[in-house]
């Protein structure tokens, strides 16, 4: 197979580190797997797709209402409240559940019919089982969110353009991916280097992959999570990279034998993510925050 990068179209590639590549023409990372698509989707429904609830405890749930109060705020931000959702990628369904709570009218989109019919049960919210192409044309939104799925895509720019079909005009989406140009991206232990991601980006590459999809950037800018240098830190040290995925909306695999140990665990979290607040302010500011958010129009300028 022509190995050719998913987002320019280069062919020529230089080792970047652990294991992953390094398009020489746009600089964006790449795992060997991502031209193997369907060996790759079999990794995602393994990894998402089972039947047996996820873990979630009272610190997993707090983590996860503060990502959506954050991605709602940004919203507002540039959209106002209320009108039709569309959220690619739900995992546990929560973002659903909060959106429809503060006046959008929500439906979900996921490959997974385990998380499709958990979601549903969950919150009463549609669910759309299938690729985001197979859903009714005559369907558009007023935001679509998608945060942390383009990592899992082997063609990026088909999967924005699709989205941007199914957008209103001046519609907006809100994007989140990890990012590759983070600091502490540089310890084999960062929580984002997982089997099943296909693609690293950075502000300059998710720039372009949205620009290629014909989107009018209004705000990109990198936030560095709580927990970001905490877990990096300890899955290095506990030789834990590559491995099932630690972040804070996940529950790490040490917190899941008793309660206790999860609460301990957490509190050493919050106190290291209180402790280098600074740090991690000035992070963001110099765009190497570990997640990089992109909020952008249906290719209509202001």
């Amino acid at each position: 197979m022509s190995r050719t990068c998913p987002l320019c179209d280069g062919t020529i590639f230089a080792d970047w580190r652990y294991g992953l590549l390094r398009c020489e023409q746009c600089d964006l990372v790449v795992a060997g797997s991502v031209w193997q698509p369907v060996a790759n989707e079999q990794l995602n429904e393994a990894s998402f797709g089972g039947d047996d609830e996820p873990v979630r405890s009272f610190w997993v749930s707090v983590f996860e209402s503060l990502n959506n109060r954050r991605t709602m705020s940004r919203l507002r931000g540039v959209v106002g409240i209320g009108g039709q959702l569309l959220e690619i990628g739900v995992g546990s369904g929560s973002f659903l559940a909060y959106a429809q709570a503060h006046g959008y009218v929500p439906l979900g989109c996921d490959l997974s019919p385990m998380i499709c019919s958990r979601v549903e049960q969950n919150t009463g919210i549609a669910m759309h089982c299938g690729s985001l192409e197979s859903l009714s044309n005559e369907q558009l939104f007023d935001v679509v969110v998608m945060n942390h799925v383009l990592e899992h895509v082997s063609d990026p720019v088909v999967l924005l353009k699709a989205v941007r079909a199914r957008l209103k005009p001046n519609g907006v989406l809100h994007l989140a991916v990890p990012n590759a140009g983070a600091w502490e991206a540089r310890l084999p232990g960062w929580n984002s280097y997982e089997p099943y991601h296909l693609l690293y980006f950075t502000p300059r590459t998710i720039r372009l992959a949205a620009e290629k999809s014909g989107f009018t950037i209004q705000h990109l800018t990198t936030r560095e999570s709580f927990s970001g240098w905490f877990l990096a830190i300890l899955r290095t040290l506990l030789g834990k990279s590559h491995s099932r995925q630690y972040s804070e909306e996940s529950s790490a695999s040490i917190t899941q034998s008793t309660s206790f140990v999860e609460h301990a665990y957490r509190v050493v979290m919050v106190a290291g993510g209180l402790l280098t607040l600074p740090f991690r302010r000035l992070q963001e500011l110099l765009g190497k925050g570990d997640e990089v958010i992109l909020l952008a129009r249906n290719g209509i300028d202001d």
